[in-house]
């Protein structure tokens, strides 16, 4: 060695001579030794705790702690310290070197052979000396990768990462450049989406070039397309790189907009501000909620505005409508948005990531603006205010329809004598209507009840079964449950109609559960024969989601028949789970904890379905008849790029497709490239009564 090499040296040994002889021949080789000896179990743990120590000898003795024991001290005390074992003549015998590796120790050395120590000595020192270059490596990576990340959220150029065209990081520049609130709403957006469809064959021309070349493509001019269906024109970057270890590219995006003269930009804050209160505008208020209303929103009407006008004039009214706006701005959170709406009229926008209580708030202002002495004409006057408050998280409403019902609770207020806050809820017969249940039974619909108590009593209902085939597994056999009525004849008829009447009146929960108990009835038998059960698709009514004894009813169902909760997947429409949002997360939470699954069928193809999908994660979507054979039928790119992200969706989320209804090859033709490879329909068999069908002939 070139230089002697400080060793801190721990030697756990009882002979003074053998502990000299090893501190010599480490000492001759070029070593310089800082030594600790000692014998006790306690002393071992002591150094070991609060002394930096590079190597321990330990000799193998039935009086001195074993390689375990010391292990076990290094470990607690988290350090990375070699433990080489001493072995003499009394344990030479010994098969021990791999009971010795096994217990803890990383190498050992016989105490008569000189070269032998040395060698392992030099081996655990250069081990350790790599590792903790390694660790040094690791650590100074880690402070590269926050350096990189804090500059990129901090950056004000826009920056995106997109693996196989889906979007895995995006900057908080990016988020703003394109409108969207957070990472998790472009999480599963494709970066075509991000253009118009003219544009998109010119952008996957841009990133085909960058992966060829493998290099960084030059600025190409482009058209962005925001949240909010807004264009712009743009300047963009790639070049392929790499990210988490997986090979990605790197996008930059900038606004290409020219620049706006001072007369552009002082005309934007006109139509953005009103000129009188400082408040935001009507059209800008209303233009932000397009984009976000997933909120409360408050309505605030001022009592006094028209004896105001009438016996001060318009010249009081400005002075009234600022001197109310200063009051209102301080009580706001800095996500809160308010504007002057109409006339004699504030309206006050809370997000969902808003801190402040909608009705903490409107009592706030309330009792603020009675209690305040206004100035006009040098005169005091007081007023007072009505406000109405509507909830709107979570109802997927339009923002004419949340304005309207906190309007509809600020007249409430104004009924009620002013001065008041009220608090937007359903009328009784909506909120009868949104769980299905009717509080008059209607002369038409007499019929179509007394036909459906009729069959429950006489037994007239049976059910019906259409396999569910798998194009990738035989073993998987899925069946839907559809409710039959057994006329007179003996014919089995669809319950579609009457089914509509039984949800009305609130019968419908009622079939929902004769339908699981004859199904659980069906499984029973298959498994008494010792066959696999299957897994069976059951639908669910809006009255069911709204039973909140439901639930408990289906668990004691289940510990009664033994049967998995796996073996029943309930069905929930679309629309179904639109309307009873709450009350189907909730039924999807309980599902999940019992192991049933959900699908959510007669879905695609509304406006929020993609959001709809991200909230609720069912276990399969079942695409509509109407929209397969739409896609059969249609030429234009945008149905299919719309039916791909759909796709696309559902597969990033770990969510199964199904395509029911189908009923023609051109159907399954326009659905099989999409890689939905779960279909049901009469082009796969018509219903029965039996559950019989051979899945293997459709598998492979």
């Amino acid at each position: 060695m070139s230089e002697p090499s400080l060793v801190n040296l721990l030697i756990v040994d009882r002979s003074r001579s053998d502990i000299e002889h090893i501190a010599k021949t480490l000492s001759g080789d070029g070593y310089r030794i800082q030594l600790t000896q000692t014998d006790q179990a306690e002393e071992i743990r002591s150094t070991v705790d609060y002394q930096p120590l590079d190597l321990i000898l330990l000799r193998l003795a039935d009086d001195l702690p074993s390689v375990a024991e010391v292990r076990l001290m290094v470990a607690e005390a988290q350090v990375d310290i070699p433990i080489i074992a001493v072995v003499d003549d009394d344990h030479r015998q010994e098969p021990r070197p791999a009971r010795l590796l096994e217990e803890g120790a990383d190498n050992y050395f016989y105490l008569d052979d000189a070269d032998h120590l040395v060698a392992a000595i030099h081996k655990e020192l250069r081990h350790l000396r790599d590792r903790k270059r390694q660790q040094s490596f690791e650590v100074r990576f880690k402070e590269g990768e926050v350096r990189t990340q804090a500059l990129l959220e901090n950056i004000q150029e826009a920056i995106a990462y997109i693996h196989e065209g889906v979007h895995t990081y995006a900057n908080p520049a990016y988020l703003r450049l394109f409108s969207y609130g957070s990472k998790e709403d472009l999480a599963h957006i494709q970066l075509v989406h991000m253009v118009p469809p003219g544009y998109r064959d010119a952008l996957k021309s841009v990133l085909r070039r960058s992966i060829r070349s493998g290099k960084a493509i030059e600025p190409v001019e482009l058209v962005g397309l925001r949240s909010n269906g807004q264009t712009f024109p743009i300047l963009l970057e790639c070049a392929p790189t790499r990210m988490n270890d997986e090979p990605c590219t790197q996008i930059i995006v900038r606004d290409a907009t020219p620049e706006k003269s001072p007369y552009n930009q002082q005309l934007e804050e006109m139509l953005k501000f009103d000129t009188v209160t400082g408040l935001y505008s009507r059209r800008f208020f209303l233009e932000a909620l397009e984009i976000d209303h997933d909120g409360a929103v408050l309505y605030i009407l001022f009592t006094d505005y028209s004896t105001i006008r009438y016996t001060m004039g318009f010249d009081a009214l400005e002075v009234f409508m600022r001197e109310a706006a200063h009051l209102l701005k301080p009580m706001l959170a800095p996500d809160d948005m308010a504007a002057c709406f109409a006339s004699e009229v504030f309206v006050v926008y809370l997000p969902a990531r808003s801190a402040t209580d909608p009705h903490a708030l409107a009592e706030g202002i309330r009792q603020t603006v009675a209690e305040h002495s206004f100035q006009m004409n040098s005169k005091l006057f007081t007023t007072t205010c009505c406000i109405g408050v509507y909830d709107a998280h979570g109802s997927h409403e339009s923002v004419l329809q949340v304005l309207s019902r906190a309007d509809r609770a600020c007249e409430a207020a104004r009924q009620k004598g002013g001065n008041q806050v009220e608090i937007y809820t359903p009328p009784v017969e909506q909120s009868q209507r949104s769980q299905g249940v009717a509080d008059t039974i209607l002369e038409e619909d007499e019929a179509a009840i007394h036909q459906l108590k009729e069959a429950l009593a006489k037994g007239r209902f049976v059910l019906n079964y259409q396999p569910i085939v798998s194009f990738e597994n035989a073993e998987e056999a899925r069946y839907k449950v559809y409710l039959r009525l057994v006329d007179e004849e003996n014919h089995h008829q669809s319950i579609d109609k009457l089914g509509g009447v039984a949800v009305r009146y609130g019968m419908m929960n009622t079939l929902d559960k004769w339908t699981i108990l004859r199904g659980m009835a069906a499984l029973i038998e298959i498994h008494k024969h010792g066959e696999k059960p299957p897994a069976l698709f059951v639908r669910l009514s809006r009255n069911s989601l709204s039973d909140k004894d439901f639930l408990d009813w289906l668990i004691k169902r289940f510990k009664e028949s033994r049967l998995a909760c796996s073996l029943l997947v309930f069905e929930i429409k679309e629309d179904d789970a639109d309307e009873s949002f709450d009350e189907t997360r909730m039924l999807r939470g309980r599902l999940r904890e019992m192991g049933c699954g959900l699908a959510l069928s007669h879905f695609g193809g509304k406006p929020h379905s993609e959001r709809l999908l991200r909230e609720l994660l069912p276990d399969y979507i079942k695409l509509d008849g109407s929209l397969i054979e739409r896609l059969a039928k249609a030429k234009d790119e945008n149905s299919r790029q719309a039916m791909a992200g759909l796709a696309q969706q559902a597969h990033d989320l770990k969510i199964r497709v199904v395509a029911a209804g189908v009923t023609t090859a051109p159907q399954m033709a326009s659905i099989w490239q999409f890689g939905v490879t779960l279909v049901q329909g009469t082009m796969v068999a018509d219903a029965s009564a039996h559950l019989d069908f051979d899945f293997r002939q459709y598998a492979g």
